[in-house]
């Protein structure tokens, strides 16, 4: 009987051992984890890399990121600022510099209530922080004037580049529907580019629809049939609201998304940045497009045409006008 004991005993401290190897390499494994993360990190933040083919991504995810879901920066004054301060050479950029220098732009306020406000300075104050020269003061604009029609990708338009003119034809009636509805420009113009394909399409052309708005049993105007793509390859026919004037497609775009409980809902209204209200929209059911896989791709796609037409500068403009 003390021997099955004994025997018993043993067994135990070798399986002890067994799960204290076990739980050794575990953590070895984990701080080896958590050493590379780190060293990612630093390099990522604090090493010199040089970024001049990626440079207006470079610029506009630091805008992103300073902003923080709660304001949008100009990433065009940002790469102005580190054109001027690098003599054009953007080979030994540092992530941690450009953030800490995009951080100025934000001003910080509390109300009564105690809830915090972001505003932006302007590129004057910000320059004025950075104790810039008047030379450099000069340059910083100088550059910021030939980035006046740079897009992601390095793409180059002007303003008679047909896109610059249709963004342009409805910028003020999306700031315009911003004020009333509380949809982002960038979000409203990026809309109506994806929906009416620049306004090229048969439902804006033939009912000044530029969002796809169908018709349903709340509409009581003027509609039209047309055919319609719902998701990777399934096609449909369905009733659209028609209207007299494109203005009039954008303001009941604003008051359609307003009025309708789903968009309040999946937190549009809330979100102050385009990936969040295009997440939003896409989370409400804005649009049920997909892509071969079945994954939902409208977000990504309104996102990424944001992007490339910068129309989130035009959001940061409601920010320096307040």
């Amino acid at each position: 009987m003390g021997k099955k004991k004994i025997k018993h005993l043993k067994g135990r401290k070798n399986k002890n051992k067994k799960m204290k190897r076990i739980f050794y390499i575990f953590f070895v494994f984990l701080f080896i984890l958590v050493l590379i993360a780190g060293l990612k990190y630093v390099k990522e933040m604090y090493m010199s890399k040089n970024i001049e083919d990626s440079k207006i991504e470079f610029y506009m995810d630091i805008a992103d990121e300073v902003g923080n879901g709660k304001i949008q920066l100009n990433w065009k004054e940002l790469l102005a600022i580190d054109l001027t301060i690098y003599d054009d050479d953007l080979s030994n950029v540092k992530k941690s510099d450009a953030l800490s220098r995009a951080k100025k732009f934000i001003k910080y306020s509390k109300d009564r209530s105690g809830k915090w406000n972001y505003t932006l300075n302007n590129l004057d104050e910000v320059l004025e922080k950075h104790n810039f020269t008047e030379s450099q003061k000069s340059e910083v604009k100088n550059n910021l004037k030939k980035l006046s029609y740079v897009f992601l990708g390095n793409k180059r338009l002007n303003e008679k580049s047909p896109e610059v003119v249709f963004i342009n034809k409805i910028k003020s009636i999306a700031i315009k529907n911003y004020e009333e509805y509380g949809v982002l420009p960038s979000i409203t113009i990026g809309q109506c580019i994806l929906e009416s394909g620049w306004g090229n399409s048969e439902l804006a052309k033939s009912g000044n629809n530029l969002f796809g708005i169908k018709a349903d049993s709340s509409w009581s105007g003027r509609s039209i049939n047309m055919t319609t793509s719902e998701n990777y390859d399934d096609t449909i026919v369905a009733a659209f609201r028609s209207y007299t004037s494109i203005d009039e497609s954008i303001e009941d775009h604003g008051k359609f998304l307003k009025e309708n409980p789903r968009y309040e809902k999946s937190g549009l209204f809330s979100a102050k940045h385009y990936t969040s209200q295009a997440q939003a929209l896409e989370d409400a059911g804005y649009s049920t497009k997909e892509d071969k896989n079945g994954n939902k791709i409208y977000a990504e796609m309104l996102i990424d045409l944001i992007r490339k037409y910068n129309l989130q500068l035009v959001d940061c403009e409601l920010y320096q006008s307040e």
